[in-house]
């Protein structure tokens, strides 16, 4: 029976789409178990850059790309675009096997073509190349290949690496970046040795690509996976995890862990994959903990949408540090008695009084709680000593 596969790219272009036409979208590749045996044809594409490509009609406007296997029957949804921008897709891109990796990558093929020749005549007259350094060998054992050690070989400035982001496929970028910004190939190699295989790569075989490639394509085995694929078309780090984010979610710690980074790198999606695995696993309850109750809630919700298995969900306990420092007070001494903001305000306006200062009722309650607590002082030599 066919399987459908969807390349982290369809998800992209799903989020852009009207309803309609996700409507239409998800009753076409809801029944693609029997697409290929009814009516539904997969047809060839005139001059498509891969003699594997097919398209599947979607409605009058839309079309889908899809990659047709040479043995297996796992079919994989690379776009779904407009009937010209589909078809021109199809003659433009590429589809590839990483040679480190053996992950499967994309690529703008004619833009990489146009590019090569313009870049090698305009670095004759341009300042030093910024890979001049870098070995051929030690490109390839990066995974960078013929075509992209080429344009590589021509860029001499870092305006011209950005702009290759859009052409180039994404894991041989990310490692001209790395490079470029002045990492070491064994830095960079470091780096990417949560997913550079240690076995040689039979780069010709895209199916096996395909099955290895979880940081960008998902295997749906039916209607109700697909379907929660589709519901969440901004959530793509439900089913696509970055190698470098895998090796931390799996990864067999001995003791505590810290996983850290600049905003937007994946640090929070780590942690909910992590208590999932950890769940999964059954050694005991997993807690989830933040600081403010809004994020909690967030990434209460982050579980909900990644865990679809109750034993496991029901190990997860999701909580902040107040509510979990209450809990733990109460067990011990009994319920605490509170002081709330307005009976707080008067403690310290009588202590104003008492004492005749010039502060304010808020600078002390700050300085009580941003210095004092914080810094866990407990003598006035320690407060004026502090900075």
């Amino acid at each position: 029976m066919p399987t459908l596969a969807i390349d982290k790219g369809f998800i992209t272009d799903l989020a852009k789409m009207e309803k309609p036409v996700v409507k239409r979208v998800t009753e076409v590749f809801d029944e693609f178990d029997t697409a290929t045996h009814t009516g539904l044809h997969l047809e060839k594409i005139a001059n498509a850059r891969n003699p594997r490509f097919r398209s599947i009609r979607i409605d009058q406007a839309w079309r889908g790309i899809v990659l047709a296997p040479v043995t297996g029957d796992v079919y994989t949804l690379l776009k779904v675009l407009h009937h010209d921008d589909a078809y021109a897709w199809a003659q433009r891109s590429n589809v590839s096997v990483n040679s480190a990796t053996g992950g499967i990558e994309i690529r703008d093929e004619a833009e990489l073509d146009r590019q090569i020749p313009e870049r090698e005549h305009a670095a004759k007259n341009a300042g030093t190349p910024i890979f001049a350094q870098i070995k051929d060998g030690e490109l390839t054992m990066l995974g960078i290949d013929e075509k992209v050690l080429a344009f590589a070989r021509t860029v001499t400035d870092a305006a011209q690496l950005d702009a290759a982001k859009s052409f180039l496929p994404e894991t041989q970028w990310d490692v001209l970046f790395g490079l470029a910004a002045g990492f070491s190939p064994e830095e960079v190699w470091a780096d990417l040795g949560a997913q550079i295989l240690n076995d040689p790569v039979d780069t010709e075989d895209i199916d096996a690509a395909i099955l290895r490639s979880s940081d960008r394509v998902v295997l749906v085995s039916g209607p109700d996976e697909l379907m929660d694929v589709f519901a969440y078309p901004f959530a793509t780090w439900r089913v696509y995890l970055h190698p470098t984010q895998r090796a931390v979610v799996d990864a067999a710690y001995k003791g505590p862990a810290r996983v850290t980074g600049g905003p937007g790198t994946g640090k929070t999606v780590v942690a909910l994959h992590r208590a999932h695995m950890l769940a999964k696993r059954g050694d005991g309850k997993v807690l989830v903990t933040t600081f403010t109750s809004t994020l909690s809630e967030t990434l209460q919700s982050g579980l909900d949408m990644l865990v679809d298995d109750e034993e496991a969900e029901s190990r997860i306990e999701v909580s902040h540090v107040d509510r979990i420092a209450h809990r733990v007070f109460r067990r011990t001494h009994g319920a605490p008695h509170l002081l709330g903001s307005a009976d707080e305000k008067v403690l310290w306006a009588g202590l104003i009084d008492e004492l005749g200062l010039t502060f304010t009722a808020v600078f002390l309650s700050e300085e009580w709680r941003q210095v004092v607590l914080a810094r866990r002082i407990s003598t006035a030599d320690a407060y004026l000593g502090t900075r």
